[in-house]
C-alpha cells in the first residue's frame, strides 16, 4: 500500500458573502481567521487507486465534482472510488446557491475545482509506502455537542480515525466526528471552524491531516464559542493518544445506488405551502417568506419537470476492512446508527455533505413535527420535501448493502 496527502488553499477573496446563519444577512468576509483548504488523501494498493477528498466548504455542486472526477480519472482513479465530502463550515462561501444564504461568486467558484485538482496532484506527488495502518474508534465525554432537533436525542459521541504510518514521510491522520460547523457564530472572518482547528493541532504534532465530518444534520455545539471550539478540537485530537488497533494493508471501493422518493405535489400544494410559510414568517416582506415565495416561483416554473424520485449514488471505501460511507445530505444521527447496526460495524465512518449537497434528510419523526429541516430548508435548497421514512429506508438499505459487501 502507498498513501499520499495533498493540500491546496480554498480561501476566498475578501468581500465574498459567507453562507449560513439565516437569510439575506449580507455577511461578507472581512478577514481570515484561518485559511480554507482542499485536502486529498490518495490511497493505492494492488493496482487499485482511491481518493478521499475533504473541502473546507459548506458543500459542493455537481459541476465542481464532475471536473474533479474527470481529473482523478487521468491519474487512474475511477469516479466510484473518488469520495468527496465537505466539512460544512458556515464561515466560508457557498458554491451552489441556496436562497438567501449567501450569494455565489462565479469568479470564486471557477477556482474551486482547479484547487481541488491541485490537492490531488500534490497527494500523488506525496505517495510513500505505508508501513502500518492503525484505527481508533473511541467514545468521548464532555458537554460540547447536542441533538438540536430532539431533547436528549441521539448523538454520535465517537471519534473514528486512521493513523497511516509511512516509510519516509510524515504520518497521515484521517479523523472523523460529527457536528455542524457553527462554533464560530455570525462572524465575518473566514474559518474552517472546528475542523480547521483539529487539522491544525494534528499538524502541530507532526502529522499530515484530513478531517471528515459525520452526519451533522441534527448535531450542533451547545453554544457558539471559540473556547468551546478549542476544547472540542483538543478532545477529538486526544484520541490519537489512545490505543490503536492494527489493520491489514487492504483497500476496496465502489458505489451503491439509491432512489430517493420525493413528495408528489400539485400546483395547489406548492401555492399552499408557500402561503403557510408566509403566514408563519409574519408577512411577505419577512426573510423566510421571501425564501418561500422564491421557491414557489421556481417550483411553478419547473412544474412540468418535477419528478417524484431522484437517483443518487452512495460511495463506499474499505480501508483496512473499515467501511467509509458518504451520503450527499445533512443527514441525521439515526441514519448512521442504523447503518452501523444493520451492517454489524460500529466502527464504520458514515459521512455527510458528500459531493453535491442535497440538503437535509430528516427522520420521519422530525418531518411529523414540521421542523426547519423537514420543510423550510427545502425552500432554500429549491427542492421538494422527501417522503416521510426515506431517511430510515436509506439507513436500512445502506446498512444491509454494507453487510452483504462485508460478508
Amino acid at each position: 500500500m502507498r498513501a499520499g496527502l495533498g493540500i491546496w488553499e480554498l480561501t476566498p477573496p475578501m468581500g465574498i458573502e459567507l453562507a449560513g446563519y439565516g437569510y439575506y444577512l449580507g455577511r461578507c468576509a472581512q478577514s481570515v481567521r484561518d485559511p480554507l483548504y482542499a485536502r486529498a488523501l490518495l490511497l493505492e494498493e494492488e493496482g487499485l487507486r482511491a481518493l478521499i477528498i475533504s473541502c473546507d466548504l459548506l458543500g459542493l455542486s455537481r459541476e465542481v465534482c464532475a471536473d474533479v472526477f474527470t481529473h482523478a480519472q487521468t491519474l487512474g482513479i475511477r469516479a466510484e472510488n473518488t469520495l468527496i465530502v465537505s466539512i460544512h463550515t458556515h464561515t466560508g462561501p457557498t458554491i451552489k446557491y441556496h436562497e438567501g444564504c449567501g450569494f455565489v461568486s462565479d469568479d470564486y467558484v471557477k477556482t474551486v475545482a482547479p484547487a481541488i485538482c491541485k490537492a490531488i496532484d500534490a497527494a500523488a506527488a506525496d505517495l510513500d509506502s505505508v508501513t502500518a495502518l492503525e484505527y481508533i474508534c473511541t467514545p468521548f465525554d464532555g458537554d460540547h455537542i447536542y441533538n438540536r432537533t430532539i431533547e436528549n436525542g441521539p448523538v454520535d459521541r465517537y471519534v473514528r480515525a486512521f493513523a497511516i504510518s509511512r516509510q519516509n514521510l510524515p504520518q497521515i491522520a484521517a479523523v472523523s466526528a460529527a457536528c455542524h460547523g457553527v462554533f464560530r457564530g455570525r462572524v465575518t472572518a473566514v474559518s474552517a471552524d472546528f475542523a480547521g482547528e483539529i487539522c491544525r493541532l494534528l499538524e502541530k504534532q507532526g502529522m499530515r491531516s484530513i478531517y471528515l465530518n459525520g452526519l451533522c444534520g441534527d448535531i450542533d455545539p451547545i453554544k457558539q464559542d471559540d473556547a468551546l471550539l478549542d476544547s472540542f478540537a483538543k478532545l477529538v485530537v486526544s484520541c490519537f493518544e489512545k490505543e490503536k488497533a492494527p489493520l491489514s494493508l487492504t483497500l476496496a471501493g465502489g458505489s451503491l445506488p439509491f432512489t430517493l422518493a420525493l413528495t408528489p405535489v400539485t400546483m395547489e400544494d406548492i401555492k399552499n405551502a408557500a402561503a403557510q410559510a408566509v403566514l408563519r414568517a409574519g408577512g411577505e416582506s419577512e426573510p423566510a417568506a421571501r425564501v418561500a415565495l422564491t421557491w414557489e416561483r421556481e417550483m411553478t416554473e419547473r412544474f412540468s419537470s418535477l419528478g417524484t424520485a431522484e437517483n443518487i449514488v452512495v460511495k463506499v471505501l474499505l480501508l483496512g476492512g473499515v467501511p467509509i460511507m458518504a451520503l450527499p445530505f445533512e443527514g441525521f444521527t439515526q441514519i448512521g446508527m442504523d447503518i452501523r447496526r444493520l451492517s454489524g460495524r460500529s466502527d464504520a465512518l458514515v459521512l455527510g455533505c458528500a459531493e453535491e449537497l442535497l440538503g437535509y434528510l430528516p427522520t420521519k419523526d422530525d418531518i411529523s413535527r414540521g421542523t426547519y429541516a423537514a420543510l423550510e430548508s427545502t425552500f432554500l435548497y429549491k427542492r421538494l420535501p422527501v417522503v416521510p421514512g426515506e431517511a430510515e429506508r436509506l439507513g436500512e438499505e445502506m446498512g444491509l448493502a454494507l453487510e452483504r459487501i462485508l460478508s
